[in-house]
């Protein structure tokens, strides 16, 4: 575990910033605005680590330093990175980690994907320290109501948990806890901290929810309602005709049941006969 001001840190995440940007222009995404819940994010976390700190030991050291031997990291002496939003510590030993997840609507997706992260956050410090650190989602509520947190069963299965009754020693293992904060709740700590915060900020991000507005180059042009209608209807209609026409030329053709065997008509005369001679003549001398 690093601070987040780690020398080799802050080279690797500029160097990941750069091949982000390099990424984005070399397939042509367009850049999205970010939404007002993204930018007042930062702030909210900000104030839920305060409010956690008055009930855990959070450390500074948050910054997972690993090597993954699968792309010959320990050849190389190469490292990576990864942030942990909070880590609490016990004796010099990370004993809990905590994974944010700021949503509008509670999403059960989004929580359930923050308790995977947090399975992998702990494996890996495992094996690193040789003990297995404890594991809670912090969920950051912006909607009204009540946040959905989906079934508690489950392999990545979470229960909601008042943090005054979350001790470290009666830490359950299944389900995973989970700590629930109101937005106001979180910005209001981060103003009482030092934070600035805009008000109109607060109340778009609330408006808004989670994905905001996207202002960027339409990736199609847009066409009027008459003509995109008109376009689809030809196209109906061009796709009906070339399946009756597969399907005329695939199906048999049956007779109908009622039909019946025509006898084939023997000619009159039989092989002798001509066409055009009376019945009953009889030939000639000139005609042998």
């Amino acid at each position: 575990m690093v601070h987040p001001d780690d020398r080799e840190y802050l080279r690797w995440s500029e160097g990941f910033a750069v091949r982000r940007r390099r990424e984005r222009e070399r397939t042509g995404k367009v850049r999205i605005e970010p939404a007002a819940l993204s930018i007042i994010s930062a702030a909210a976390e900000f104030g839920v680590r305060s409010l956690l700190a008055r009930h855990f030991e959070l450390g500074d050291r948050r910054i997972l330093r690993y090597q993954d031997p699968e792309l010959g990291d320990h050849l190389r002496s190469r490292y990576r990175f990864r942030e942990l939003d909070a880590v609490a510590f016990s004796h010099g030993h990370p004993s809990a980690v905590f994974e944010f997840k700021l949503s509008g609507l509670g999403s059960a997706s989004a929580v359930n994907r923050a308790a995977r992260q947090l399975r992998s956050a702990a494996e890996m410090i495992r094996q690193g320290y040789g003990h297995q650190p404890k594991v809670a989602v912090v969920l950051i509520h912006a909607g009204e109501g009540h946040p959905d947190l989906g079934k508690p069963g489950g392999r990545y299965g979470v229960r909601h948990h008042h943090t005054q009754r979350l001790h470290l020693q009666q830490w359950p293992e299944m389900p995973i806890p989970c700590l629930i904060f109101s937005m106001r709740e979180a910005v209001e700590e981060a103003r009482r901290i030092g934070h600035e915060v805009d008000h109109a900020l607060e109340k778009r991000a609330a408006r808004e929810g989670k994905h905001g507005i996207r202002q960027g180059r339409p990736l199609l042009p847009r066409l009027p309602l008459g003509e995109v209608l008109s376009a689809v209807s030809w196209m109906a209609k061009e796709l009906v005709q070339a399946v009756g026409q597969v399907a005329r030329k695939l199906t048999p053709r049956r007779r109908p049941a009622h039909a019946h065997h025509r006898r084939r008509r023997r000619r009159r005369g039989g092989r002798g006969h001509r066409p055009g001679r009376p019945h009953g003549h009889t030939r000639s001398p000139n005609e042998y």
